[in-house]
C-alpha cells in the first residue's frame, strides 16, 4: 500500500510539473531551426534531432526559470548558460563537436537577425 501511494505521488509530481511547449516557443524554435536547417543543408534525420533537442531546450529553461523564480538578467544567464551547455553536449554526441559548434553559432546568427 505504502509503495502503491508512493508512486501515485511521484506520478502526480511528474505530470504536474511536465511542461509543454507554448505557441510562442514552437513558434520561436521553429524559426531558428529552419534557419539552421536551410543554411548549413542538415540531413532530415539530424535536422528532426535538432528541432526536438532545441524545441526541448526553450520549454526546460523557461520551467528553470519559473521555478527558480529567477528575475534579474544574471539570474536568467546562469540558466540559459546551462541550457546551452546541455543543448551542445546532446548534439555533439549525436553529430560531433565540430557539427554542433557549428549549429549553435547558426543559431545565435538566426537569433540576432529577429
Amino acid at each position: 500500500m505504502k509503495k502503491i501511494i508512493i508512486l501515485i505521488t511521484l506520478l502526480i509530481h511528474c505530470l504536474t510539473f511536465s511542461q509543454t511547449a507554448t505557441k510562442s516557443q514552437e513558434n520561436r524554435s521553429n524559426m531558428i531551426t529552419s534557419y539552421v536547417i536551410e543554411k548549413l543543408e542538415l540531413n532530415k534525420e539530424n535536422a528532426d534531432f535538432f528541432r526536438k533537442v532545441h524545441l526541448f531546450q526553450i520549454v526546460d529553461n523557461a520551467l528553470k526559470i519559473k521555478e527558480s523564480n529567477a528575475t534579474s538578467a544574471e539570474e536568467k544567464r546562469v540558466i540559459y548558460r546551462k541550457g546551452y551547455e546541455n543543448l551542445k553536449a546532446k548534439l555533439s554526441e549525436k553529430m560531433g563537436n565540430k557539427k554542433a559548434l557549428a549549429i549553435l553559432r547558426t543559431a545565435n546568427e538566426a537569433r540576432t537577425k529577429q
